[in-house]
Order: C-alpha cells, then sequence, then structure tokens
C-alpha cells in the first residue's frame, strides 16, 4: 500500500469567481412613487359619474348599479388611459375650476 505523500493528485483548475448583483437598475422605469388612482372615491364623485354616463351613454338614474362594472372594463384597456381621458374631459368641461379631479378643493 502507498503512503500518502507517495500519492499525487492532479491539480483543478478552478474556475473563474462569479458574482451576481442587480445591474441596469433603473428606478423610474417602474414608476413605484407614482399616486396610485383611488377608483372607488373617483366612482363616488358625481363628475366622475357624469364622465361615465356620457361614455358610457348609459341612463344616470341608477349610475351606482352599473359604474362599477363600467370602470373595471375600462381599466381592463388601460388605467392610465382611462385617467387621462378623463382628466381631459374634466378640464374641457371647466365646471370645477376650483377643485381637482377627485373632487379636492384646490
Amino acid at each position: 500500500m502507498a503512503k500518502s505523500e507517495e500519492v499525487k493528485q492532479p491539480a483543478a483548475e478552478k474556475p473563474p469567481t462569479q458574482g451576481v448583483g442587480v445591474s441596469g437598475f433603473q428606478s423610474d422605469v417602474y414608476a413605484a412613487d407614482e399616486k396610485k388612482i383611488d377608483w372607488p372615491h373617483l366612482m363616488a364623485q358625481p363628475k366622475f359619474q357624469m364622465y361615465c354616463v356620457e361614455l358610457s351613454l348609459r341612463h344616470h338614474g341608477e349610475v351606482e348599479l352599473w359604474i362599477g362594472g363600467f370602470v373595471k372594463d375600462k381599466l381592463m384597456e388601460g388605467e392610465r388611459i382611462f385617467f387621462d381621458q378623463y382628466c381631459v374631459w374634466h378640464d374641457q368641461k371647466g365646471y370645477w375650476k376650483q377643485e381637482d379631479y377627485f373632487g379636492n378643493l384646490l
């Protein structure tokens, strides 16, 4: 039997060190700081209900019964697009110059 000094192991070459890290993260692209739209609050606003009535061509008498489904369908097309269209409508109407889009006084 051979002694341990006599047995020589072949020298194994190690691969280069690999590193894992975050590269190229752009926080402005992910819009984490973008304010969320409070849709339930907005749907309770008469002016937003008026916008939905005009857009949907439905009756305003029972708007509370159908506005949730209507808004949900419009959000499927794009939340930001729907809100921006409402903002344009709001500004063009000109009725609420002392209020923001959510009904808060300026």
